[in-house]
C-alpha cells in the first residue's frame, strides 16, 4: 500500500517537474505559510498531549496554473511535535477557484483544494520500553474547502482545512509571469 501510494507522488511530482516545458504558456507560483492545529497535532492532542507541544506547520507549496482556475501542484510541509516526534509530508495537490474578481482593483480568488501523499514520520521522543518508529511512511493529506488568496503578483492567502497544514493555514504567495515564447496563451493576472 505504502509503496502504491510512494509510486502514485512520484509520478505525480515528475508531471509538475516536466510540466515546466509547458510553463512558457501559463503561470505558476509559490508559496510558504504556517499552519496551526495540524491533524498530528490533534491526534498528539487525543493522547493527552497538549497543543503547545507543536511549533506550527510550515509548508513550501509550488502551483502550476492549468487553466486560469485549476493548478497543480506539490506541497511540503513540516512540523515538529516535541512531545512526540517530527513529521514531513510531500504531496501533490490540486486546487480549483470557485470565485474570483480578476477585473477588480484588489483581485480576490476563493478556491478549494486537496492534497494526498506521504508522510515521513521520526520519533524524537523514545523512551528505553519503545519501538523506535523513525523511518516509517504513512499517508499525509489536506482537505481545503475554504481558501481565500488576496493580490495578484504577490498575495497574502488564508485557508481552513484539515491535514497536513493544519485547520488554519496563512502565508505570503509569489506568482511568476509567463515565460516569453511565439504560442502564447492568455490568462488574467
Amino acid at each position: 500500500m505504502q509503496k502504491r501510494i510512494f509510486s502514485i507522488c512520484l509520478a505525480l511530482s515528475m508531471f509538475v517537474l516536466i510540466s515546466d516545458s509547458f510553463a512558457q504558456r501559463e503561470k505558476s507560483e509559490i508559496s510558504g505559510g504556517l499552519g496551526y492545529y495540524s491533524i498530528y497535532s490533534m491526534i498528539n492532542r487525543g493522547n493527552g498531549y497538549p497543543y503547545s507541544g507543536s511549533n506550527g506547520s510550515w509548508t513550501l507549496s509550488y502551483r502550476y496554473y492549468l487553466t486560469k482556475d485549476v493548478t497543480l501542484g506539490l506541497g511540503v510541509g513540516a512540523e515538529n511535535i516535541t512531545t512526540w516526534g517530527s513529521f514531513v509530508t510531500i504531496a501533490p495537490e490540486l486546487t480549483v477557484s470557485y470565485l474570483d474578481t480578476r477585473q477588480s482593483t484588489v483581485r480576490v480568488r476563493l478556491y478549494g483544494s486537496v492534497s494526498y501523499g506521504i508522510t515521513l514520520f521520526n520519533n524524537t521522543t523514545l523512551k528505553p520500553d519503545q519501538v523506535d518508529n523513525s523511518g516509517v511512511w504513512a499517508t499525509g493529506f489536506q482537505a481545503t474547502p475554504f481558501g481565500l488568496r488576496i493580490g495578484r503578483q504577490v498575495a497574502y492567502y488564508c485557508e481552513v482545512g484539515v491535514g497536513y497544514k493544519g485547520l488554519f493555514n496563512t502565508g505570503v504567495c509569489l506568482r511568476f509571469p509567463r515565460i516569453l515564447a511565439r504560442n502564447r496563451h492568455h490568462i488574467d493576472d
